[in-house]
């Protein structure tokens, strides 16, 4: 009896820790689109947009995930706090950045553990992602300003997919001259800069060059370059990833040609490149392999997936677009472009989640890595 009454509260924290990340990014969306006069909400709030997306939505998320695969409940707290630091940006920013400050240093605990557990190079940048969540936070406590922040959460974002790349991409073999130079991009470029003020204090040579090379590192080394040749699925999520690690490059040539120190544009095409073009390329990639293991989701694989696609990639030339030609009608367009890509692929996978048996589910991603 106690142990299912465990195991029933251990599902419902899961389920409510992931309907807060939820909320967090509807919010966040609304918050983006009131930052382009789109959307009425109130100054303060609008203001807090990159909290909602990278804290509340992202960084809850890969707690819950961190948390699950820990497997112990006492682990689920660090993405609960997460989900009520989701719910406190609202009303108290101050307190959600410690409560992000706490779950940041949990997630940080929680990788380090698995780093001691498994010494490979996936497991290090998975630690190194982790640290940079609190590290960001402590960043906004500081200063109060959520955009000094916001670089070093996407350094987060940004290594935590290229570890988990890694680690799906683990057929391929890497020598240690890549693995070398995968750490010679993260610790030493890319952190480095972070942690020295790039990119607003001058050209950031550091964070530049690295987001640069990441992106190649990723494309050489990605077994995506091997699926994009076959078919369905692996395919699909091949050609998310592809177009991801393009805007990664986007991103490192905004930094360096326009940059955000002194250019409001090359701030703007740098941040969406990462958000918009990278991490949801991602995301969408990730989404219809992931959903059958942690939800429990069926998702039967449709040629639709690559319009939603299409639309995102769309989103982020406009936006890119609209700041290079100093135009609100293209960065407008852009905003309803990516809310449109982000609920057609909501409702995409939801059509696509049935009439498939989950053992047939499994063994369709297992025969197609990606």
């Amino acid at each position: 009896m106690e142990l299912t009454m465990l195991r029933s509260m251990v599902q419902a924290i899961r389920l409510l820790t992931a309907v807060l990340a939820l909320a967090s990014l509807v919010t966040g969306l609304g918050a983006g689109l009131a930052r382009l006069g789109l959307f009425d909400l109130a100054l303060s709030v609008s203001d807090r947009h990159s909290v909602f997306m990278l804290c509340g939505f992202f960084g809850t998320l890969i707690a819950l995930e961190r948390a699950v695969a820990q497997g112990s409940a006492s682990a689920l707290a660090v993405p609960a706090v997460s989900g009520f630091g989701a719910v406190l940006i609202w009303f108290e920013p101050q307190s959600a950045a410690l409560a992000f400050l706490a779950a940041g240093a949990g997630l940080a605990v929680l990788s380090a553990q698995a780093a001691l557990a498994l010494r490979t190079l996936f497991s290090a940048v998975l630690l190194v992602a982790a640290v940079l969540w609190p590290i960001g936070t402590g960043v906004w406590l500081l200063t109060g300003d959520p955009a000094l922040a916001a670089y070093i959460w996407l350094g987060f974002l940004i290594l935590t997919i290229t570890a988990e790349r890694i680690e799906l991409s683990r057929l391929r073999r890497r020598g240690p001259l890549q693995a070398g130079l995968l750490v010679l991009l993260v610790a030493v470029f890319f952190c480095l800069g972070l942690l020295t003020g790039e990119p607003f204090a001058g050209t950031p040579w550091l964070t530049g060059t690295a987001l640069a090379g990441l992106a190649l590192w990723l494309t050489v080394n990605d077994v995506a370059l091997i699926t994009i040749r076959g078919e369905g699925l692996a395919r699909y999520s091949a050609a998310a990833l592809l177009c991801g690690y393009g805007w990664l490059l986007v991103a490192a040539a905004a930094l360096l040609m326009l940059p955000p120190g002194t250019s409001a544009a090359g701030h703007d095409i740098a941040l969406h490149a990462i958000g918009l073009g990278f991490v949801l390329s991602m995301v969408f990639a990730h989404a219809p392999i992931i959903l059958p293991a942690v939800a429990g989701l069926r998702i039967r694989y449709s040629a639709a997936l690559y319009l939603p696609l299409a639309l995102l990639q769309g989103a982020t030339a406009l936006r890119v677009a609209g700041n290079l030609l100093e135009q609100d009608s293209l960065r407008n367009a852009s905003g309803w472009l990516t809310m449109g890509a982000l609920g057609l692929y909501a409702a995409t996978l939801i059509l696509s989640s049935r009439h498939r048996p989950r053992k047939a589910c499994a063994a369709h991603n297992n025969r197609h890595p990606v």
